[in-house]
């Protein structure tokens, strides 16, 4: 306490406020996702698709030698479209990261079609 020399009352001295020692305070609500979000249904989306994930599956599948013709039509494909030019690769510089994404499409008639396509990782 600080004394004051005119006979006024003593002030105090102002202390800084103190923050709580819990920190954030959290909500108390309980949250029940929605229906339509259920953790089982993830799951059959994500191992349901009988399509495959990647090039080595494909190579370990009973049908491999469809899917490497797939892959050679495509290959192809993309030079007779002259999609791309072989350059040697600038120093300091990476290439982009491709893969095969493999699809198996119904035609005319219930036959099936082995389709494979080489796409750039990390671009729609």
């Amino acid at each position: 306490m600080l004394e004051n020399n005119n006979n006024q009352q003593p002030q105090q001295q102002q202390q800084a406020p103190q923050t709580p020692e819990s920190g954030v305070r959290r909500s108390t609500r309980i949250s029940i996702p929605p229906e339509r979000y259920s953790p089982s249904l993830y799951y059959l989306l994500l191992t349901d698709s009988s399509e495959l994930e990647c090039y080595e599956e494909a190579m370990q599948v009973k049908s491999k030698k469809k899917w490497e013709l797939a892959m050679e039509e495509e290959m192809d494909s993309l030079m007779h479209n002259q999609t791309w030019d072989l350059v040697r690769l600038p120093a300091g510089k990476t290439t982009l990261k491709n893969k095969w994404v493999y699809r198996l499409k119904e035609e005319d008639g219930g036959k099936q079609r082995y389709k494979a396509r080489l796409v750039v990782k990390g671009f729609a």
